[in-house]
């Protein structure tokens, strides 16, 4: 069965080098998305050095994670539904109903399905931003180049600018933690609230996350899909 070519899908022109620019993307269709509230999860920060061993340390420890995102593309639209993540190489976001795409990969290859279309566009999952999250091991320091760590401001924000050196068509990716306060003595815990990503022509995508489950199970049938083009590779459950 042939794959398909990103130049046969119109939406992603401006970023075929760049894996999550599907994200943004998929908001174009959103007309009819409803207005929910805004959280704001940028911010500048003074963090320790430590701070980026804490954040390393964080980030291996979620095995799987369940939350609601809300993604604001360069166009102004937003789109909302449900994001799930299972290392290593899993991740789904599942979009409200109105969107006819889903993403999903099942630890190898990232699928864009179009419903509208009939079509499933491709990429390796290693060759995305979201490979720094759903590493089997997650590395900071040997993975990415790190530009940033977010300099000074807001006390209970943190986050992290990232580059792959040997990828640059990937663009960057910004990770947002917020701060929790801890008895005395104990490194604040982190929350994981969201993403920026900037391709290589500039273009932005803000991917929020409210409601975070982590370590929880996670149904296989989320790795898997309905194949539009008519073989069934899986079913698409509505949540």
């Amino acid at each position: 069965m042939k794959q398909s070519s990103a130049k046969q899908v119109p939406y992603l022109s401006r970023g075929t080098g760049l894996a999550l620019a599907l994200l943004w993307s998929v908001g174009t269709v959103a007309a009819n998305s409803q207005e929910i509230e805004t959280i704001e999860v940028e911010g500048p920060v003074n963090p320790a050095a430590q701070q980026l061993e804490a954040i390393e340390s964080y980030l291996n420890s979620i095995i799987s994670l369940k939350a609601r995102f809300i993604q604001d593309g360069p166009d102004g639209k937003r789109v909302q539904g449900t994001f799930y993540l299972e290392r290593p190489g899993r991740v789904r976001f599942e979009y409200e109903e109105g969107v006819p795409y889903l993403i999903v990969s099942d630890g190898k290859t990232l699928n864009l399905i179009d419903y509208d279309v009939g079509q499933i566009t491709r990429w390796p999952i290693k060759d995305t931003p979201l490979a720094l999250l759903v590493a089997e091991r997650i590395d900071l320091s040997r993975d990415v180049l790190l530009e940033e760590i977010a300099p000074g401001g807001l006390a209970n924000l943190v986050a992290i600018t990232a580059r792959d050196p040997k990828k640059p068509t990937q663009g960057t990716l910004t990770l947002t933690f917020e701060q929790l306060a801890s008895p005395a003595g104990e490194p604040p815990r982190l929350i994981l609230r969201g993403w920026r990503v900037i391709d290589a022509q500039g273009g932005l995508t803000t991917v929020r996350l409210l409601e975070n489950e982590t370590n929880i199970a996670m149904d296989p049938v989320l790795w898997s899909f309905k194949d539009p083009r008519g073989k069934r590779v899986g079913r698409r459950p509505r949540r």
